[in-house]
């Protein structure tokens, strides 16, 4: 556990209500090293957590009562889940409450068939976790993928993906074609997306995009399609279509459609405006900003599929509100507003602006970077990250002394933007390449509007470098990962650097900061080693969480509880007050006294019962030696399923995952082997123990 960094900025001044306590930065880091070497257990008379029993373990490291739960299946048939380097896959992605995680597996099993591609998995809270699969069922055909993912809704109950080619999974489907399908995962029925598909399309590039953006409750999907669709979505536009699938009526319209005139646009490029977690859609869809291709459309907004309006001719689309308000627009280096029931745009609010990190969920704060000098405490010409509150003005939080030091927070290259703000805009969680404390490397920061207070959250220990990422950023359909709790109390980040004694694995592991104790705590296991297996998938990786930052869900090799008895990769929630019963099977406690001597016995009365007896003395008691062949014969079969699914693998020319699930056959069939002897030995003492 360590205490945190403050960044303070000199030449405090007060001003029109603002809080503007900003002091030149100064390193206020006082790292000492008898904190280093502290832990994180609790102290001595520390108050007990209510889960004290399933902080057991590995759990018992954890620190705020939390726990480790299993969230995949113990047992997945020789599968196992799937790494998302690429942040394309979910893997995994929680609801709000952290009750449900999608994640991926790298080939099938319980209900779900697999050609040796990924598939989808829903997990559930009860009694315990409960997976079920999500991906459709399909024939083997080796050139296949069972469905493409395209992204979840927030609550992860829609899931929009491109279907299998065969079989059609909804009447009006065309059959061998790459339709796009939406499954509600409340009761697994699926919903065409795109009627009207040539049947017989095997060309996958059919949606060049695909799906694009979705509404937050999953009554909107925006597409892009290559061929006009059964509705209001084709001719006379060019290349692709822009459409707009309405999932509660059924219907598919076109969104590339003029201001005032309403006539198709003809632009090939008439795309969504953003990503998804930049909000082009609003929360119900009704409201859409898009990229007209600059046919006097520069950027534009599609209402309830009727009207048009233009917001900028030859604007960028920023940002919007989730509620389809208003929207931010830069022209060159202007930021401009745009009020969609006024159909009006802002003068200029900023000049010389770099980058856009988000804003509150009614768009009324927004932060951003600007040369210009717009408060006390910024340097004209640098990169000022500032925060501007409509009707209040701008606030300085921190310098940025080289030109790219802030630019991963609103870059959506890679695994997309660092940044993370919370719905109502009071706390900005972002990373800065440069230092703003003096301490070295790229690190993760915490601003709080309230207090006016920077702070970095990953200051401590021996020099490194943080980064604030997880979950599916870079999907088709991208949301943020929660990194930061809603209430902005608890940021969750990577490092490979050790911030706490018992990280000692020298991997990147994920970390919490809690802000109200002002310390940072290892939430991944920190000890684990996972070898040759880093070379094909990684160490342990952030997930996502829940709102409120109670659960931290992350994949790990490591088995954290009892009933996880392999090393396969596996999704693991930690989590305050957790712990489940059924994952920690009751053992007999230990005897004492009397009762470690057995049940005692009446001695014969009618004389000593040994002196006639004829045999081997103490006769040793029959080992169970079925329990051995069964786990010898369940280990084989697993191998055999692997190798098979190696095949296959080897078959799609994915050659490093054969390798891996080949390597992994091996040691299973070595295993099998070995229990093997086993029992065939335990048969003999027996044999030998009857005679």
């Amino acid at each position: 556990m360590r205490r945190h960094a403050k960044a303070s900025f000199a030449g405090s001044t007060q001003g029109s209500g603002m809080r503007r306590g900003r002091l030149g930065l100064i390193c206020l880091c006082v790292l000492g090293l008898a904190a280093f070497l502290g832990s994180s257990a609790p102290s001595a008379g520390a108050e007990a957590c209510p889960n004290e029993e399933f902080r057991q373990g590995p759990s018992a490291n954890l620190s705020g009562c939390r726990a480790y739960e299993l969230v995949s299946p113990a047992e997945m048939e020789g599968q196992e889940v799937a790494p998302n380097k690429e942040n394309v896959e979910p893997a995994p992605t929680a609801s709000p409450d952290g009750e449900a995680v999608a994640w991926s597996a790298l080939g099938g099993f319980g209900e779900a068939s697999s050609n040796g591609a990924k598939n989808l998995y829903l997990s559930r809270r009860g009694a315990n976790w409960s997976s079920q699969s999500l991906s459709p069922p399909l024939n083997p055909v080796p050139v296949a993928p069972t469905a493409l993912s395209a992204g979840l809704s927030e609550d992860v109950e829609k899931w929009v993906f491109e279907g299998a080619l065969e079989p059609p999974l909804t009447p009006g489907a065309s059959e061998f074609a790459p339709n796009f399908y939406m499954r509600d995962n409340t009761n697994g029925s699926f919903i065409l997306l795109s009627p009207g598909v040539p049947p017989g399309t095997f060309e996958f590039e059919a949606f060049s995009n695909g799906p694009v953006g979705m509404s937050a409750d999953g009554g909107h999907v925006i597409f892009l399609s290559k061929y006009s669709l059964t509705g209001d979505c084709g001719a006379p536009a060019k290349v692709e279509y822009l459409c707009d699938a309405n999932t509660v009526t059924g219907t598919v319209s076109l969104v590339g459609r003029a201001p005032v005139t309403n006539e198709v646009l003809t632009s090939s490029v008439v795309k969504l405006a953003a990503r998804n977690f930049r909000h082009p859609l609003s929360v119900d869809g009704s409201r859409i900003f898009f990229n007209g291709g600059g046919e006097g459309c520069g950027i534009c907004v599609r209402i309830d599929g009727a009207t048009t309006q233009l917001v900028s001719e030859t604007g960028a689309f920023q940002i919007a509100d989730t509620e389809g308000k208003v929207a931010y627009v830069t022209e060159g280096e202007e930021l401009k507003r745009y009020d969609v029931a006024a159909d009006e745009l802002s003068a200029s609010i900023a000049g010389e602006v770099q980058g856009v990190l988000g804003a509150s969920d009614d768009g009324s704060r927004v932060y951003l970077v600007s040369k210009e000098e717009l408060a006390p405490g910024a340097t004209g010409g640098e990169n000022n990250l500032y925060l501007w509150t409509q009707g209040a003005g701008f606030e300085f939080i921190a310098p940025g002394n080289t030109s790219g030091a802030f630019t991963s927070n609103w870059s959506t290259g890679g695994t997309g933007p660092s940044s993370r703000i919370t719905p109502d805009g009071m706390h900005l969680a972002f990373q800065a390449d440069n230092s703003l404390t003096g301490f070295p490397g790229a690190q993760a920061y915490i601003y709080s509007a309230a207090t006016g207070e920077l702070v970095c959250a990953s200051c401590v220990g021996p020099p490194h470098s943080a980064v604030i990422v997880g979950g599916t950023q870079n999907a088709q359909i991208a949301r943020l990962s929660r990194n930061l709790s809603d209430d902005g109390s608890r940021l969750f980040f990577l490092t490979t650097g050790a911030l706490v004694p018992r990280d000692t694995n020298g991997l990147q592991d994920t970390y919490v900061y809690e802000a109200a104790s002002g310390e940072v705590e290892l939430i991944s296991p920190g000890n684990d080693n996972c070898g040759i297996n880093c070379v094909f998938v990684g160490n342990d990786y952030f997930g996502d969480a829940s709102a409120s930052g109670r659960d931290a869900f992350f994949w790990t090799r490591t088995p954290l509880v009892p009933v996880d008895q392999g090393d396969d990769l596996d999704v693991y929630d930690a989590r305050v007050g957790g712990g489940l019963a059924s994952q920690h099977p009751a053992s007999a406690p230990p005897c004492t006294g009397d009762a470690c001597r057995g049940a005692s016995s009446t001695p014969s009365l009618t004389g000593a019962a040994s002196a006639g007896f004829v045999g081997k003395g103490n006769v040793s008691q029959k080992q169970n030696c079925n329990k051995l062949g069964r786990e010898a014969k369940k280990l084989s079969k697993r191998a055999k399923k692997l190798r098979k699914n190696a095949k296959q693998a080897q078959r799609n020319g994915k050659a490093g995952v054969a390798k891996k699930r080949n390597k992994k056959a091996n040691r299973l069939a070595k295993q099998a082997r070995n229990k093997g002897k086993s029992a065939k030995k335990c048969r003999k003492r027996n044999r030998r123990a009857s005679k």
